[in-house]
């Protein structure tokens, strides 16, 4: 028996999202805020980048602390945690906008006669 196509009939108008669908179209919100790993791990601590990350999408809010140590980028719920990525871009930003503004620094040291 063939499949009868059915167009512009009243089953077939646009499907109303769920709340979950809703739920996963909505992005992310990331607020992050660096911190001292010495005073947060102690002085004997591998970690040299430490940040924490508070997730907002919608209603919900989620808590990350995300880490660089000689092993590579962590977050405390695993390294395929949605927030390591965006930590990584916030460093790398920090990093160039540093070299930036050493290169163009108008302080230059020069040899004197």
């Amino acid at each position: 028996m063939p499949v009868k196509l059915l167009k512009n009939r009243k089953g077939t108008g646009k499907r109303h999202r769920t709340d979950e669908q809703a739920a996963a179209a909505e992005r992310s919100i990331y607020v992050l805020q660096p911190l001292n790993p010495w005073l947060s791990c102690g002085p004997d601590t591998t970690v040299t980048e430490l940040w924490k990350v508070l997730e907002r999408r919608g209603t919900e809010k989620r808590i990350h602390l995300v880490y660089f140590d000689r092993y590579g980028w962590y977050c405390e719920h695993g390294r395929n945690c949605a927030a390591v990525p965006e930590v990584r871009r916030a460093a790398r930003a920090v990093i160039e906008s540093m070299s930036a503004a050493a290169r163009s620094s108008s302080v230059r040291s020069r040899k004197r006669r």
